[in-house]
């Protein structure tokens, strides 16, 4: 019988059997909590929920004063975003002449919850989502131990993501409100789990369906199924008298189906417009954002994307379904334009193949249901990153810049490392590479992409950035509120589904999205490992946008309204959102708020170059 990973008791152990059968220790249960209480105290901090103050002259020792007469002590640095950059292991707790390790992230909201004003149920499901981000985090703790940069690095992108530590600004970043252990087991990343699709025929007349010109529907089931298994698949359907002009063969993440489809559309199912069929096909593997599974074998071209009833980090992963009758159109697009733009040379766009949507009969016609009950049946086929590469290139998604070794070393350190260039000349590529072609979608066309650390794939030739493929372009792109001449071959339907905003909204998708989401943490990577001074990673970053605006004297007015270098950006808070909102159900996703300006670290580095060129010329 196969091991199970128990949940912790205690401080002594915490995640069950490890492979070979060693239990999670105590050292490391004390060292995932209080990774994810610094992590916590940063965040919110950054936020502006908590106010730590110095306590020495350098700036090196803080404390942070919670209602109750509860303290927590730390070592931290100033960051050029202004937030603190904790060290995990300085963290003691002070409950009046009690001081001792802090070591419990659970216990630590408790002492906050006054402080943040935390209603006690909302307190209450973010502690079960912190728990089950541990769990998680003991897991991936377990499955690298002994792992080097250059063997994480040997890794392709689909099985590296089963080592991924979560989104760097979410402390509960693996929440998964909805599963449990077996699910965790079955379904999580960090398990490196095998999943096999559950297939079921769907009557077309009350599907949205979506294929790109000349996708047959044949070539997704054979792209899912080798020929044994579509013949498999066949003989079930003509089992049910499934005719094919009537019915759309389906994918069905297996844990939705189970706990959420065949309950809530059991009477699409007794009138028989939802056939189950089974389990058939390869083997598919999770990736982070646990909807989204990739062909475990190279046969399988097309990424799933599939409906998932789970709450992870602050959202519902279901599919909607407004975004169906426009996907493949407007991927497709955005291809073309990468394709013929000179200044998109390196990008890769992971099209949307074919999309297809049920709704369901009931929830759809209530005005204003939580998003949740409206997204519950639904798939998009996707191009995979792996057939997407030239020979000699490999794919990494962002947010793995981060990941540590067992040495504690960021794979960015060690990709810098492996390219043979310095640190500075490995940066103008990676900005030239990523920053430079989302800002130029923005300027020339007016598409403001949110790329954050999971929806953008670094292409690497040798440990050297070369390109970046992009996906999402439900939810995660939007269109500035303006009539661009450049956008307006746009595929009919795509202006009225997206969202149009405002021009200092959209800059934030890159400002927020990308620089303070992502590179925030890059740079802080690099600066604790390699020494590389942030105010040299951010000049690096504003010459390359510099440099990219010089060749383009034409887009003078519009780097006006998107101005990266203002001596201000929005403080976007995500985390307080949550906890002022709680759990309780919207027909809309959480909005993130605004907290006082930030100093723009691009303005702080053209600032200090000029100052650095006027003393030398003096």
């Amino acid at each position: 019988m196969r091991a199970r990973a128990l949940l912790p008791r205690g401080a002594a152990v915490s995640a069950g059997p490890l492979p070979g059968g060693a239990p999670v220790t105590a050292p490391l249960w004390l060292d995932i909590n209080r990774a994810l209480i610094a992590k916590t105290i940063g965040e919110l901090a950054f936020e502006e929920a908590f106010a730590p103050e110095p306590i020495n002259r350098e700036g090196t020792q803080w404390l942070l004063r919670l209602d109750g007469g509860i303290a927590y002590r730390f070592a931290a640095e100033r960051r050029i975003w202004g937030n603190l950059a904790i060290d995990p292991p300085s963290l003691f707790r002070f409950a009046g002449s009690l001081v001792t390790p802090a070591g419990d992230a659970g216990g630590f909201l408790v002492d906050a919850s006054r402080t943040l004003a935390i209603e006690p149920a909302t307190l209450c499901t973010y502690v079960g989502e912190v728990m089950s981000t541990l769990a998680a985090d003991a897991r991936i703790a377990a499955i690298g131990r002994g792992m080097t940069g250059p063997d994480l690095l040997r890794l392709s992108d689909r099985i590296l993501q089963h080592y991924l530590d979560g989104h760097p600004k979410a402390p509960a970043s693996k929440g998964r409100i909805g599963w449990g252990l077996a699910d965790f087991e079955s379904y999580a990343p960090e398990f490196e789990p095998e999943i096999r699709l559950f297939w079921v025929a769907a009557d077309r007349a009350a599907c949205r369906i979506s294929l790109e010109p000349g996708l047959d529907e044949a070539d997704l089931v054979a792209d899912a199924l080798d020929g044994s298994e579509r013949a498999r698949l066949a003989e079930a359907c003509r089992a049910h008298g499934i005719e094919p002009a009537r019915y759309l063969l389906l994918p069905v993440h297996p844990w939705q189906w189970d706990r959420m489809i065949a309950l809530q559309f059991a009477g699409e199912i007794a009138a028989r417009r939802l056939v189950p069929l089974g389990s058939f096909g390869r083997a598919y593997l999770p990736q982070q954002s646990l909807r989204t599974l990739a062909s475990a074998d190279a046969a399988g071209r097309l990424d799933v994307k599939l409906a998932l009833t789970v709450l992870n980090t602050s959202a519902w992963r279901g599919v909607p379904g407004k975004y169906m009758a426009t996907g493949p159109a407007f991927s497709a697009w955005l291809a073309e334009k990468a394709a013929q733009d000179p200044a998109l040379a390196g990008v890769v766009i992971l099209q949307e193949r074919a999309g297809a949507f049920y709704p369901h009969p009931v929830y759809e016609r209530i005005a204003d249901a939580p998003y949740q009950f409206r997204e519950m049946l639904g798939v998009i086929w996707r191009d995979g990153i792996a057939v997407r590469l030239e020979p000699g290139r490999s794919a990494l998604m962002m947010g793995a810049l981060l990941k540590a070794d067992a040495s504690g070393r960021p794979l960015v350190s060690s990709l810098v490392a492996r390219s043979g260039l310095d640190p500075e000349t490995w940066l103008q590529r990676l900005f030239d590479h990523v920053a430079v072609p989302l800002y130029h979608f923005l300027c020339r066309y007016g598409v403001g992409f949110i790329a954050h650390g999971q929806n953008a794939t670094l292409i690497l030739e040798n440990g050297v950035p070369c390109g970046v493929a992009l996906k999402d372009f439900q939810g995660d792109v939007d269109l500035v509120d303006r009539d661009f001449a450049e956008a307006g071959d746009l595929p009919p339907g795509v202006r009225e589904t997206l969202l149009r905003r405002p021009a200092a909204h959209l800059l934030q998708h890159l400002q927020t999205g990308h620089f303070a989401s992502l590179l925030r943490f890059v740079s802080d990577a690099l600066l604790r490992q390699d020494g590389v001074p942030e105010i040299a990673f951010y000049a690096a970053l504003a010459r390359a946008l510099r440099r990219y605006q010089a060749r383009h004297p034409d887009l003078a007015e519009r780097f006006s309204l998107f101005d990266l270098f203002a001596p201000q950006v929005p403080r976007i808070c995500i985390n307080r959102v949550r906890l002022a909102l709680g759990y309780g159900d919207s027909s809309l996703r959480p909005v993130p708020r605004l907290g006082t300006d930030l100093i723009n670290p691009l303005h702080r580095a053209e600032r200090s170059a000029l100052g650095n060129a006027g003393m030398r010329a003096s």
